[in-house]
């Protein structure tokens, strides 16, 4: 079997905004998000004013270059904001991509590890120890851990569950729509990442600049310490710090809610549906929580972006994990929990992994050694959810607490509604599944969890599947 890399990604914008027609012209976002930026003075159409300032003989590139200059100097963040960019990186790392799905400025649509079951070609190498005593390391391990994945498969255990065994080196491939501003940080920081991260940034760099040089180069220039919005960095040198903010050692499974902000008022008018006061202060109060969650489950709670979420170092949950013991640092999917055997030969290839991990830490790779993590991993993370994430229908509780939600986010649902019960029984009766909200399930198939709100039925569930014609 050839060895496959993490720098053979591939990167490919498919389009790009804002663009306008001005007759045989077509302004590129350069002019179009500078024009705009000056209509902020007037009440004039964008393409009015490229036609005045093509009449008054204007340069047009030295106007728009000033703009982009002079307002990124300032801060203005809205203009590298406005460039949006829809693209896809294929065969990149799990570790890639869950940086790129990290900022709050973007949607993506990823290949799913729940769906489609994976290949061994498919588990990638890093670039850093390509033709080293490591590389030959690195695949024996791969080996294993893939012969692990194939018999889990094999014994009945879910597709999904089977991942979980699988390392942060996995390939997959993703589709998103995103701000320029959402990876300034990225690009700026790129030397602090893997090569792989380098790559990226340079093939995204390389298309950005050529649709767009002013807004890129202007942006880019623009370096007066860390003036980009921040992402967390799940890469970095460890930190005690989620554990100091928790006051105590946390467990894998712990759910600690740090604080409940949300006045006895505001949860009266819940009570008796003011939805109207409630929507205007739905992104202000909310609750802040300590999670337990698995690399896996990271990856899905990153892209509910409404919540932002501070995670720890993945370095600190490794040595953390190594050092207390397997089991005490990993998820052990439900499917496997009732088969002993399997669980004793799923832990043994996460400790390889975890192994291979120190060994490439120790051999002097500390960047590369990420990719060896099982997605089995925990970590812990802060996160913020305001009221649309707990009591909308759309925002996360009702989501995730949804029977077609994956086990283990759904899990953490549960348990942040159990922890904010604790606190407030007026806000927690009012939080539930989507279906409590809608007042009907949404899914192909209803369960039986609807019945604890409505009366409902096949008939009833098919009357309201019915399309709006």
């Amino acid at each position: 079997m050839r060895t496959r890399y993490t720098d053979q990604l591939e990167v490919e914008i498919l389009s790009y905004g804002p663009v306008a027609e001005l007759g045989d012209v077509k302004l590129q976002p350069d002019e179009v998000v500078a024009l705009e930026g000056v209509g902020t003075f007037e009440g004039v159409s964008v393409k009015k004013r490229a036609e005045r300032s093509i009449k008054a003989g204007k340069d047009l590139k030295d106007f728009v270059a000033k703009v982009h200059y002079e307002s990124t100097r300032r801060g203005h963040a809205s203009l590298s904001t406005s460039l949006t960019v829809f693209y896809e990186v294929r065969e990149c790392s799990r570790l890639l991509s869950l940086l790129l799905v990290s900022p709050p400025f973007g949607s993506h649509l990823q290949e799913s590890q729940r769906r489609f079951e994976m290949t061994r070609e498919r588990l990638l190498v890093p670039a850093e120890v390509r033709g080293t005593e490591l590389e030959r390391e690195f695949n024996d391990a791969l080996d294993a851990c893939y012969r692990s994945y194939k018999r889990f498969v094999s014994e009945g255990v879910e597709i999904e569950d089977a991942r979980y065994v699988l390392p942060l080196s996995s390939a997959t491939s993703l589709f998103s729509a995103v701000s320029f501003e959402a990876y300034v940080h990225l690009l700026k920081r790129r030397g602090s990442f893997p090569l792989e991260v380098g790559l990226w940034a340079e093939r995204f760099s390389e298309v950005i600049e050529s649709i767009s040089p002013m807004i890129f180069q202007s942006r880019l220039s623009f370096d007066s310490g860390e003036v980009y919005y921040p992402i967390s960095n799940p890469f970095r040198p460890p930190d005690d710090l989620i554990e100091r903010v928790a006051g105590r050692e946390l467990q894998k499974e712990d759910t600690v809610l740090l604080e409940l902000s949300v006045p006895r008022s505001l949860t009266e008018m819940m009570m008796v549906g003011r939805g109207d006061v409630v929507s205007s202060y739905a992104t202000t109060f909310g609750a802040l929580t300590i999670e337990g969650l698995s690399l896996v489950a990271l990856h899905q709670a990153i892209r509910h972006r409404t919540v932002p979420t501070s995670v720890e170092s993945v370095h600190a949950a490794a040595s953390r994990t190594l050092r207390k013991g397997i089991e005490s640092g990993v998820v052990v999917p439900p499917s496997l929990k009732s088969k002993r055997g399997l669980v004793d030969e799923y832990l043994e290839a996460c400790r390889t992994m975890l192994e291979l991990y120190e060994d490439l830490k120790d051999g002097g790779y500390p960047i590369a050694a990420p990719y060896a993590l099982p997605q089995s991993l925990v970590v812990f993370a802060i996160r913020r959810y305001n009221l649309f994430n707990l009591i909308y229908p759309t925002g996360f509780v009702a989501t995730r607490t949804c029977s077609y939600a994956q086990w283990e986010e759904r899990a953490i649902a549960y348990r942040v509604w159990r922890e904010i019960a604790t606190r407030s029984s007026e806000l927690s009766s009012v939080m539930g599944e989507k279906c409590k909200h809608l007042g009907y399930c949404p899914e192909k198939s209803w369960c039986p969890i609807i019945l604890k709100y409505v009366q409902y039925s096949d008939e009833e569930h098919e009357r309201r599947s019915k399309r709006v014609s």
